[in-house]
């Protein structure tokens, strides 16, 4: 029969232990007893010892009990994990004025373990100089930056507290006003203590203080980790700003060193920075993305605040690059760069130095790391940031060298191939050449395209260094190709479609990434309107800022393409596009379409949401750049006209069955032809010309293309078996492309009444020949302007290394009306072509 035991003290758990049973068996049915008595009433072991032996009548020795508190897995200490919830509801408690008290499983936490555990912390983060980072890099709070870098620290933070509601807590998931509410475990209790003896003239007491300072190491962990989420739930609202503020400062910095890199100030402090001068407003909403109402007439939806009226607006006209080489005498070069000042002025370019040529120089992520520890980037003081400099600073000038990456990203945005010759030499082990790509090097350079100071230099660059991947085919984290970040430059540098258009993954973006610089030179980043326009507390660019797909965007745009392409599409047409992705609601199947189909839709918004004065020229000269580097005209893909367009093309397809699917096969004339009649119809003459044109060169290529492999008529003195393209062998599409290439190249508008295209290229007279079948009349050939073009669409000419005419080697005489200096800039390309050795 049972013995009973006898009665325990109060509140213990009562435990009945049969007789004669097993000494192994005891410990089982104990357990309970023992846990209480060790983890919950926090008894010592001998103590236990003597409880269980006088009032159960269980004799052990001490070992037996370490022995069993091990095999039980029993902590007599709170785990970590219940510590920091405790420490993270007790600051939150203690920033709205509370005092707390913690009980955990029924017993009252001792405040001392806390203290200790803070202590801890503090002294071994401090000491730490690597941050270990679980999990991937959360970019959901970082409004027009989760398309930029996916694994940067610093690169992202490019527009400033005011124009980001969604990391300042706009979201209605936060509050705006205390940090994102936190949840307590069910086995933690919080009691507001009754008497709390408040700290002399209310100092932060000692516990408080390393409680702060552990909260900023924590967060310096996660940004070094990108837990932005986890970082925005830390703070309050008034933290939010000031952190959001200074890394903004940081960027900002970092992009002003690198874009003057080698001339002018060395060191960009607050003050030369003028950070005193802007204060952001607070954000409002901004208006509503416009509604894909192809229907109605081509009006202008707008993404930006009605608020920057009050900014200045830039100039109409563009700058402009001009490629030449070195061994050619070209004498307005000279003339370029006016003599500096004796006494340089910080804030004046035009009186800027080079900087002395000197071994000890920084280089730049060492400068960057400089400035980080002086914080003398930012007018906000390092003890009234919500985040441990120091221990940022310690972690990031540690053998990671995180800051490489990051200056190498600045390089890149800020378009100084300085930058990057020095940081080549740097970029040596497999580890850092990773961590470079990972980046997406050539994407992020496709979001940054300066056509009025550096045209195709960067990617010249950066093919020329080695270990650097780039493929055609690669994409980046978003999906996307480099080609599709060329279409997507295209459409925000002159459409005012929103990101949520071009890709269903952005739709809750408001801008695209780096709109801060303008792609033909009329601002950049540190750019006065750029500065109002945040200052007004806006993001987006207004689109009575842009104008047409000009030439100097067709310029870049188009050397791009025919530096990086190659002739990948010609061995191989798998190549998807990570933009206009549909699925079918019926079957589900992803409707992915092509590099061709995507010229296509880029052709058809910036005809539906371009500028009024859009003409559609620059898309053709990227159709026909396209098509020579050995597109397919005649691939076929899955599309739904009506999900691509939001439109049925009749009523019969609109009462269809709903669960029947509605995609079939389109090429990209098929595609092309499917826009509704309606549409083109409400557009202006030039843009449905421009489209005709556009059409009938897809025409014409198809056709080309079934006997791409049959030799050619004429001897070509570039290829001279077979051609490989759809350009070549067909004189009309050979002629159309020399002469657009002849246009962006020499030509540009030097006043806002002048035309957006030359008299030697009319749009009008090109159509009527195509429609009759006849080769184009084009002023530049019938007027013998410039050199013939081979049957395969090239210049006769000697082409440079890879394959970019030049305006003064097509010329036969010079005609351009590009001499105007103050908006030029003359690129060597020898210099670059030297760096890229023979890889192109």
């Amino acid at each position: 029969m049972d013995q009973p035991m006898p009665p325990p003290g109060a509140g213990r758990i009562q435990v009945t232990l049969p007789a004669n049973i097993p000494f192994k068996e005891k410990w089982d049915r104990l357990k309970p007893v023992i846990e209480q008595l060790y983890v919950d009433e926090n008894q010592a072991v001998g103590e236990i010892v003597t409880i269980m032996k006088r009032d159960y009548g269980f004799a052990a020795e001490k070992h037996d009990y370490k022995y069993h508190f091990k095999k039980w897995k029993l902590k007599k200490n709170i785990p970590t994990s219940k510590k920091e919830a405790m420490l993270r509801i007790r600051q939150q408690r203690t920033d709205a004025g509370k005092p707390t008290a913690f009980h955990y499983k029924g017993m009252k936490v001792d405040d001392n373990k806390l203290r200790r555990h803070v202590k801890e912390s503090v002294r071994r983060d401090v000491a730490r100089r690597s941050v270990a980072v679980d999990g991937g890099w959360d970019l959901r709070l970082l409004s027009g930056s989760a398309i930029q870098v996916s694994n940067s620290i610093f690169l992202n933070w490019n527009i400033p507290y005011g124009t980001t509601p969604s990391f300042i807590g706009q979201s209605p998931r936060y509050s705006a006003s205390s940090p994102m509410a936190m949840s307590t475990p069910s086995d933690i209790v919080v009691v507001t203590p009754t008497n709390n003896a408040s700290s002399p003239h209310d100092a932060p007491s000692p516990f408080s203080r390393n409680q702060n300072m552990k909260a900023t190491i924590d967060r310096a962990h996660m940004l070094m980790g990108g837990q932005h989420h986890a970082l925005v739930k830390s703070m309050r609202k008034e933290e939010r700003d000031t952190m959001s503020t200074w890394l903004y400062q940081f960027w900002f910095h970092g992009f002003k060193t690198a874009k003057h890199w080698g001339r002018g100030p060395q060191r960009w402090t607050a003050d030369l920075l003028g950070f005193d001068a802007i204060h952001v407003v607070s954000p409002t909403p901004v208006p509503a993305s416009p509604c894909m109402d192809f229907e109605a007439t081509n009006s202008q939806p707008e993404r930006s605040s009605l608020r920057t009226r009050t900014v200045h607006v830039p100039s109409q006209l563009c700058h402009w690059s001009i490629h030449y080489f070195s061994d050619l005498d070209y004498e307005p070069l000279k003339s370029r760069t006016p003599s500096p000042e004796p006494n340089p002025d910080p804030l004046d370019e035009r009186s800027w130095k080079d900087w002395p040529s000197s071994s000890e120089q920084q280089t730049c992520q060492e400068r960057l790391l400089d400035s980080l520890a002086r914080n003398d980037f930012s007018d906000i003081k390092t003890e009234d940031l919500p985040i441990a400099v120091p221990q940022l600073t310690k972690t990031l000038e540690g053998p990671n060298d995180r800051l490489l990456e990051e200056a190498f990203g600045f390089g890149i945005m800020a378009r100084n191939a300085n930058v990057l010759k020095a940081l080549e030499s740097k970029i040596e082990s497999k580890e850092e050449i990773e961590k470079v790509n990972e980046l997406n090097p050539f994407h992020l350079a496709a979001s940054y395209l300066d056509g009025a100071k550096t045209c195709c230099s960067i990617f010249i660059g950066l093919l020329g260094m080695g270990g650097l991947r780039f493929h055609p085919a690669h994409q980046n984290k978003m999906g996307h190709t480099v080609f599709d970040n060329l279409m997507m430059a295209i459409l925000k540098a002159h459409t005012s479609i929103p990101p949520g258009t071009v890709d269903d993954a952005l739709r809750n973006e408001k801008r695209f990434p780096g709109e801060e610089v303008d792609i033909c030179g009329r601002w950049d980043a540190d750019s006065d309107c750029i500065r109002e326009l945040f200052k007004a507390g806006d993001s987006c660019i207004p689109f009575a800022w842009k104008h047409k797909f000009c030439h100097t965007s067709v310029q870049v745009i188009c050397h791009c393409i025919l530096l990086l392409m190659g002739n990948y599409w010609s061995r191989n047409e798998a190549v998807p596009s990570g933009l206009f992705i549909k699925r079918c609601v019926s079957c589900g199947l992803k409707m992915q379409v092509q590099n061709l189909h995507t010229v296509v839709l880029t052709a058809f918004f910036l005809a539906h949401f371009g500028a009024k004065d859009e003409d559609l020229f620059g898309i053709l000269a990227v159709l026909l750049t396209v098509l020579k580097k050995g597109a397919n005209p005649l691939q076929t893909v899955d599309i739904s006209i009506g999900a691509l367009f939001h439109y049925e093309a009749s009523n019969e397809a609109s009462n269809a069955d709903p669960t029947r699917c509605n995609h079939r096969h389109y090429t990209p004339l098929e595609l092309a032809n499917s826009v509704p009649s309606e549409i083109v119809e409400n557009w202006s003459s030039k843009k449905r010309t421009g489209w005709e044109i556009f059409c009938q060169v897809l025409r014409l290529s198809g056709k080309s293309w079934e006997c791409r492999s049959k030799p050619m008529k004429n001897v070509c003195m570039h290829r001279k078996c077979v051609h490989l393209d759809c350009v070549s062998g067909t004189r009309e599409l050979a002629v159309l492309f020399g002469a657009v290439q002849a246009e962006y190249l020499t030509y540009r508008r030097t006043a806002e009444i002048d035309a957006w295209l030359s008299p030697n290229f009319d749009m009008d007279a090109i159509r009527e020949c195509l429609e009759r079948g006849e080769v184009p009349m084009i002023g530049f050939f019938e007027n013998d302007m410039v050199h013939p073009v081979c049957e395969c669409g090239k210049f006769e000419v000697p082409m440079s290394m890879s394959g970019l005419p030049r305006a003064q080697e097509i010329m036969k005489y010079h005609f351009s009306n590009l001499e105007d200096w103050s908006r030029t800039s003359f690129l060597d390309d020898y210099e670059y072509y030297h760096w890229l050795g023979a890889s192109i």
